[in-house]
């Protein structure tokens, strides 16, 4: 029971973090983000890449690159699509380091209210 307990408290406090003002603010910066560089990407490389046929490779291209993830099937092929790649990949540490930052301050912050 004890365990069942704990659950839903940890529930109640990834609650109050998804729907607070940071979380939300940060959430609609990245997926901003992610959707202006596919968009610039696809507009650079469309013509010139074979495997950005469509804007929704673009898009899987950004949020794979801005999760870190970088699954190598699409990758740019221009020298400004490489240098927008560079970028992403820097804004897409920064924003999962903010969330790692979102989440443990959650969770520190609970721990000194049970105190």
């Amino acid at each position: 029971m004890k365990i069942f307990y704990k659950i839903i408290h940890f529930c109640k406090i990834l609650w109050r973090l998804i729907t607070g003002v940071p979380f939300l603010t940060l959430s609609v910066f990245g997926n901003s983000v992610v959707f202006l560089f596919a968009s610039l990407l696809y507009v650079l490389e469309k013509d010139v890449n074979p495997k950005m046929s469509s804007f929704i490779d673009a898009l899987w291209w950004s949020f794979s690159t801005t999760s870190t993830v970088g699954y190598g099937d699409i990758v740019p092929m221009t020298i400004p699509g490489k240098i927008i790649g560079i970028f992403l990949m820097l804004i897409g540490v920064a924003i999962f380091a903010i969330y790692t930052a979102l989440f443990a301050r959650a969770i520190i912050d609970d721990q000194h209210y049970m105190e």
